[in-house]
């Protein structure tokens, strides 16, 4: 496929069910359904609470992806989580998502979607479930720690990422989406577990936990953490750290004193197993959920980082915003104050992920990480179709 044109993709974008029609394929606990995020991301799916429900959920998706200028986007399956027997446990999770529900979708839409698979790495099966998913499109895997209950430093998690490096096409690797740092999307399925994400600890961090109410975060083991990390590099995996591990609210030299931060752990693995892949494993990072203010004045330091290593997402439906935004576009928002839309002010109108392509190539004029991840994928023997429309 080298001589295709690299396709912009959206390397990061959610899909999710409430499990009232099909609660074989996912399901949103009560707890998550009475968070103040879960709003947030209806309001930006442009869904009214006293409508949600299975089909509105999938109509609001599609209409999302069908809409769209990018040529693909991963969208992304969650498995439930498997405790320490391996016990697939739905009952435990806020939210997740079947590999079936995004093979439907691509079924439905064609190769507009990638399948962004997911497999516990406690389940026994895991290596046996990854190849089917391989043979049946699967372009990286992905694990979300706190929500699915995954200990990165457990030797289950080690031998899963390690294997991951000859779980794709061809005997070659099948690259792992990662979330690294805070997590406020999704809530830990166990409240301890929410450092489940992190790649450090500092001491700040302890002493925040030592004033946290109610029930204080695990300390992660990091030794065996990047145990883990190195270990499956030295195999040959390809790690994908989500959001550069960036903290969500706090920036400036005070940040490290408001919220937990994994962006130099994050860039360190960029530098020391770079897109190149002169030591075998590579790692890289996406610029998901980063169009926001709060995030805004970090890109001067994302701009450092290395561009080869670097993919473009969104995080859909987490929110977006058109920093870019003119004098005409804030006259407008002012008509629509006046006349009681005020979700308009926060939700832009046009399609998401779009908006997001947008902000981005506006902030990273020329970048290549709006089509990084689909040379990798060519790369890596790994499926997609060639690009709509010129990068």
């Amino acid at each position: 496929m080298s001589d295709m044109k690299a396709a912009r993709v959206d390397g990061h974008v959610h899909v999710g069910l409430l499990g009232d029609e099909h609660p074989e394929l996912g399901r949103m606990s009560a707890y998550f359904r009475s968070r103040f995020e879960y709003r947030v991301f209806l309001a930006y799916g442009r869904i009214d609470e006293d409508r949600v429900c299975d089909k509105v959920l999938r109509e609001a998706t599609v209409e999302a992806l069908v809409t769209s200028g990018v040529d693909h986007a991963v969208c992304l399956a969650l498995d439930p989580v498997y405790d320490d027997r391996g016990r697939r446990r739905e009952d435990l999770s806020h939210l997740w998502v079947a590999n079936e529900y995004v093979i439907g979708l691509r079924d439905e839409l064609g190769d507009k979607v990638l399948l962004g698979a997911s497999v516990h790495p406690y389940d026994p099966a895991f290596e046996e479930r990854v190849r089917e998913l391989v043979g049946r499109g699967a372009v990286l895997l992905k694990w979300l720690p706190s929500a699915q209950g995954i200990d990165l430093a457990d030797e289950r998690a080690r031998a899963a990422m390690a294997a991951l490096a000859r779980l794709g096409a061809g005997g070659g690797p099948l690259p792992l989406l990662l979330h690294i740092g805070p997590e406020y999307a999704i809530p830990p399925c166990e409240p301890s577990l929410a450092s489940n994400d992190f790649l450090s600890w500092s001491a700040w961090d302890g002493m925040k936990n030592g004033l946290r109410f109610g029930k204080r975060w695990r300390r992660p083991d990091l030794a065996g953490v990047h145990l883990s990390l190195e270990t499956a590099l030295g195999e040959g995996a390809v790690i994908v750290f989500a959001h550069c591990g960036l903290p969500y609210f706090a920036s400036g030299p005070l940040a490290p004193l408001l919220e937990h931060s994994d962006f130099k752990a994050v860039h360190g693995y960029l530098e020391r197993w770079p897109a190149a892949g002169g030591r075998g494993g590579r790692c890289f990072a996406d610029l998901s959920a980063c169009c926001t203010p709060f995030r805004k004045p970090y890109f001067p330091k994302l701009a450092k980082l290395p561009e080869a290593s670097l993919f473009a997402g969104s995080d859909f439906p987490t929110p977006v915003f058109e920093l870019s935004a003119g004098l005409g576009e804030a006259v407008e928002d002012g008509k629509a104050i006046l006349h009681g839309d005020l979700a308009r002010v926060i939700v832009p109108e046009d399609n998401l992920l779009d908006v997001n392509q947008r902000e981005l190539g506006v902030a990273f004029p020329g970048h290549p990480m709006f089509t990084n991840l689909s040379r990798l994928l060519d790369e890596l023997g790994l499926p997609r179709a060639a690009a709509r429309g010129d990068p």
